[in-house]
């Protein structure tokens, strides 16, 4: 056992309801189980054809502790690698780091480049909120890390909903909120059939 479900295995090895596999993770408990990270650490996916099922993982650092990763994913072809899932921080929430990836009916949770990096990346039926970020900062959704036109990587995000978290939506509206931001300079994200509300700047 390593990587990820090392860490699971160690911090959650006393609860009945967490099932443990070479490539699966699943918690029966309701709504799910949350696995909490500070500034330095995040939850890190390696490997081939990893599954997580109704789990929360949140970074707890805030939004002062700047970049704070809650998902590191690097597994390969993992069909859906999470479903059912939240992914909970401000700026970096989920690391998309490399190869291929599949997310359906999740919720992510940030503020700056809250989706990032470089893999080949598929998300289908999620919610993406905004948040309220630190005074002076904007919200981009994504920042893509495509380096070479010749790489099939992206993020793809259809039939979604971008909504503002309780915390933004609650604000006076002076933070604007982006579909994304060309973090390289081939960066590629493709939005699909999704519901996109008015906070979003058009521009």
């Amino acid at each position: 056992m390593s990587g990820f479900l090392s860490f699971l295995h160690s911090a959650f090895s006393s609860l009945q309801q967490l099932t443990l596999g070479p490539k699966f993770v699943t918690a029966k408990a309701s709504p799910s189980l949350v696995i909490e990270a500070k500034a330095t650490e995040k939850a890190a996916v390696i490997g081939q054809g990893f599954v997580a099922i109704s789990i929360t993982v949140r970074n707890t650092a805030g939004e002062i502790k700047h970049q704070a990763v809650a998902v590191r994913n690097g597994a390969d072809m993992s069909m859906p690698t999470f479903y059912s899932c939240s992914f909970e921080g401000y700026q970096d929430t989920l690391c998309t780091h490399s190869l291929g990836q599949f997310y359906r009916e999740c919720d992510i949770y940030g503020t700056v480049d809250f989706i990032f990096r470089n893999a080949a990346a598929v998300f289908q039926d999620c919610n993406i909120y905004a948040r309220l970020p630190m005074q002076g900062q904007f919200n981009a959704l994504t920042a893509q890390g495509r380096t070479d036109p010749n790489q099939n990587t992206g993020i793809s995000i259809h039939n979604y909903k971008i909504m503002a978290a309780p915390d933004l939506a609650s604000s006076n509206g002076t933070t604007r909120s982006y579909q994304g931001r060309p973090w390289k300079e081939y960066s590629k994200t493709v939005y699909m059939q999704s519901f996109i509300d008015s906070f979003i700047d058009p521009t």
